[in-house]
């Protein structure tokens, strides 16, 4: 059996210990009143081995590069760490990413509490990301991205020489648990066939909300996109539908002549009977100006409620889910968003190219257009094999 190794210096600015290795770098301190250089010791926690020596003087090469950097407290806590690694991220990304950022955060910042960052080790996070399953009973899409914000957190601790390595990146996500979470998701719940979504929009004629959930249909537009058309829009000389401003939920409601990719800014050619529909629309909206009078609202916006307030983001998830509800013969699971992948259901089912399905939707990416397009063949092939087998087979007759 070997010896332990004694401590001592293993390479410039690194030390062994008790088999652990140590990074010490010097720091100007006060004290006193006079400025003082002093060493600090920063746990690797890297076995004292040659190849980790190798390790441990890389990441400190990185922590003493960063001499520009205004010094973080190595005592903080994950959640005030988390708080300040938002911060930075509220100017980087999208309002809607951001808040699915906090969401993942809080639930960082609710099991780990007063830990502190450079304490925070593999087993802890095993253990956190076995928890959301148990406690939550979330699906492992959930955990997978909330163990990639964690990864990110740590990964900033280390720039900022907080931690000497992401005890993030060597931890795997609990199988087993996975797998009792991954909640039954049919394939025919994702989006109408041709003749679910005839039979959805026949049954809501009568409703308030028709022509935005049929604009949605027949244009597989996004509940921003639909929330977002205003009457300039519309070219009623030229029959034309422009998407080029957006309605969206994060923090906070933003509304911004943006669409989500470069492809969701699109044009589309309208029908006689849709510039119809749109008068119809004004129409009604010049009659809810006048019952209201001095109280309504005013604002370019096409779909808003009678006062010309308008819609929340959730108003019409919500009112589809109501809908839904009261049409049994429909998918139970299919949510408003099911209603722009109908939209390529229904293209598909008339034989139309993935290629121009793309484009009619606005998918950035072909795979996303082509994986719906192998949904709905396939479901279609089913339905085709049942029929046959059905001739092929027949069953018995049975008494009453």
């Amino acid at each position: 059996m070997a010896r332990p190794k004694k401590d001592g210096k293993r390479a410039p600015g690194i030390q062994g210990k008790r088999g652990y290795l140590y990074i010490v770098v010097s720091q100007n301190i006060i004290k006193d009143g006079k400025k003082k250089s002093e060493k600090k010791w920063i746990a690797t926690k890297l076995a004292d081995t040659p190849e980790n020596v190798k390790k441990a003087s890389e990441a400190r090469e990185r922590l003493i590069s960063r001499k520009t950097t205004a010094p973080v407290d190595r005592n903080i806590t994950i959640s005030d760490y988390t708080d300040h690694f938002l911060s930075k991220k509220k100017r980087e990304v999208a309002d809607t990413t951001y808040e699915s950022y906090v969401h993942r955060g809080n639930r960082i910042k609710s099991f780990f509490g007063d830990t502190k960052v450079k304490d925070v080790n593999e087993i802890m996070v095993e253990n956190f990301l076995d928890n959301m399953f148990i406690a939550y009973d979330v699906q492992p899409r959930t955990v997978k991205d909330t163990k990639v914000f964690l990864g990110g957190v740590m990964d900033q601790a280390f720039k900022d020489g907080i931690i000497a390595y992401n005890p993030v990146k060597g931890v795997v996500i609990n199988k087993k648990l996975a797998s009792e979470h991954i909640k039954d998701k049919t394939e025919d719940d994702e989006f109408f066939s041709y003749e679910e979504a005839q039979l959805f929009l026949s049954g809501i004629k009568e409703h308030e909300l028709y022509e935005l959930f049929y604009v949605t249909l027949f244009f597989g537009l996004r509940r921003e996109e639909v929330l977002g058309l205003r009457w300039q829009a519309i070219d009623f000389k030229n029959k034309l539908m422009k998407i080029n401003h957006t309605v969206t939920k994060g923090t906070t409601v933003t509304r911004a002549n943006t669409t989500k990719t470069e492809s969701s800014a699109r044009e589309y050619p309208l029908t006689d009977e849709q510039i119809d529909m749109f008068l119809k629309l004004k129409e009604k909206e010049n009659n809810n100006r006048k019952l209201c009078g001095n109280s309504y609202i005013e604002s370019d916006y096409i779909f808003k409620h009678v006062d010309g307030s308008l819609f929340y983001p959730d108003h019409p998830t919500k009112t589809f889910r109501k809908l839904i509800k009261k049409m049994p013969e429909l998918p139970q699971n299919i949510t408003f968003h099911g209603l722009r992948s109908s939209c390529v259901s229904i293209l598909v089912h008339q034989n139309m190219d993935v290629k121009s399905i793309q484009k009619w939707v606005g998918h950035a990416d072909y795979a996303t257009t082509l994986k719906i397009y192998a949904k709905v063949k396939e479901k279609e092939a089913k339905k085709a094999i049942s029929h046959a087998m059905n001739g092929l087979i027949p069953l018995k007759e049975y008494k009453e």
